[in-house]
């Protein structure tokens, strides 16, 4: 039987789902060292809550510990990846396992905000080590299928333009609802203090994200909009068969060290905001607010130059581009303009630039997987979601860990230099980026 187009409304169910996982992990990566690692500020009782102990002079204790719970990720996404790819359910490949995954996310997330000890210590490392675990493995259970799901509900002409466009519109939207997080938190009793606000906060936050979660997975009947599907190959021969493809390899390459980049900066945001410009970290979601407005006023740009130039072409030059943004960054804090015009003029270059890259990549991945079904019979979408998440994980994990190297070289008000280096290296990052996808040979993959 023909599988039908997926209809308007359950399009916009599916850009929920991305919402509700883009606001935990973005409330991960911008909050989390932040909380346990602050910069000095006399605006904040927020103090540390790890030690500052550092190993070859580089790494903190932080550092290290973020940087394996993302590397579990990354290594646990194939194995999740073709799990899907092969599971035989009567709900079909994918929805079974989103319905599973949200509330563990939202619970193992609250629970990376609740360290033991409220002060320095060094259980609070242990249990960040612990908890983080749990949230990564569910965290792929549910994005590795969904994201799959791109390929195979959009069957039909332009329609996984649609859906990746849903996809970055919940996306950016989950980025600005994650940033609100430090001003919701201020609606909690003062007394309580800014963790225990946080914490509340945080929490709250979970549970709205686990609903938004769970609506795309029993509002869509995957039997019913999308192609009956076949797949059988073992994890590593799954595993072999995408990287052997060059233009997968260039891509997960490419798109790996642009998230490298990505992570670097986002770490970096509530310090630039706070330590580099003397504002307040409550602010950020107004200048998130920017950025995503921006992003979407570009959507529908993006769409008619999609259907004019290459997606090759587009990407690459958001590459080039958002590298320029990001070296703007060492600048912060030190040119003849109001502090809050440069946020703004900070928001709208990335919010601009960055909305090629949150379309264009996902329709990449959707046309290489297509192209790999149609040459041998296996429908391996979510191996290379997977893989694709495992580079850009590895990126990200990277990125986390080198910003965090950098803050031992100044993250408070008047000692920053370690924050001005985290732009310059991500402009570098984004220029190597945009030099390896230029060897992507896009008619490879035209079908």
């Amino acid at each position: 039987m023909q599988p039908q187009r997926l209809p308007l409304s359950k399009l916009i169910a599916y850009g929920f789902g991305i919402f509700g996982w883009s606001l935990s992990l973005n409330i991960v990566s911008t909050l989390l060292s932040y909380m346990y690692l602050p910069p000095a500020d006399e605006k904040t009782t927020l103090t540390n809550l790890v030690p500052q102990t550092t190993y070859l002079y580089v790494f903190n204790i932080i550092a290290l510990v973020l940087a394996s719970g993302r590397l579990f990720d990354a290594l646990i996404d194939p194995l999740i990846a073709n799990w899907s790819d092969r599971l035989n359910h009567r709900l079909g490949r994918r929805i079974p396992l989103m319905r599973v995954a949200p509330l563990f996310i939202a619970l193992f997330c609250s629970l990376m905000f609740l360290p033991p000890v409220k002060g320095e210590s060094i259980d609070n490392v242990k249990w960040l080590a612990f908890v983080q675990i749990g949230y990564y493995f569910f965290f792929g259970l549910y994005v590795i299928p969904y994201n799959a799901l791109l390929s195979e509900l959009g069957h039909y002409p332009n329609g996984k333009m649609q859906l990746s466009t849903s996809q970055s519109v919940g996306f950016m939207a989950g980025v600005f609802a994650a940033s609100s997080v430090t001003k919701a938190a201020t609606f909690f009793p003062a007394e309580w203090g800014d963790l225990k606000q946080l914490e509340y906060a945080v929490f709250a936050y979970n549970l709205f994200g686990a609903t938004c979660m769970l609506l795309p997975a029993f509002v869509i009947d995957e039997t019913k909009y999308c192609r009956p599907a076949n797949a059988s190959e073992p994890v590593f021969q799954s595993l072999r068969t995408a990287l052997s493809i060059k233009n997968f390899r260039v891509f997960a390459f490419a798109d790996g060290v642009f998230f490298m980049s990505v992570a670097l900066i986002s770490s970096g945001l509530l310090y630039y905001i706070t330590a580099m410009l003397g504002m307040s970290k409550e602010d950020g979601f107004l200048y998130m607010g920017v950025m995503l407005i921006t992003t979407l006023l570009m959507y529908y740009p993006v769409n008619v130059l999609e259907k004019k130039i290459s997606k090759k072409k587009l990407i690459i030059f958001a590459f080039s581009a958002l590298s320029v943004v990001f070296a703007g960054i060492y600048f912060l804090g030190k040119v003849p303009i109001h502090p809050v015009m440069q946020v703004v003029l900070l928001m709208v270059l990335f919010g601009t630039f960055d909305s090629f890259l949150g379309i264009l990549p996902n329709t990449v991945v959707a046309d290489i997987a297509q192209a790999e079904a149609q040459r041998s019979g296996q429908n391996k979408e979510g191996m290379f979601f997977g893989m694709r998440a495992l580079f850009q994980k590895l990126g990200q994990t990277l990125g986390v860990m080198l910003f965090m190297m950098l803050t031992l070289y100044g993250k408070d008000p008047g000692n920053d230099f370690g924050l001005r280096l985290s732009g310059v290296l991500g402009s570098v990052l984004c220029v190597l980026a945009a030099l390896v996808y230029i060897g992507y040979n896009e008619k490879d993959d035209i079908v």
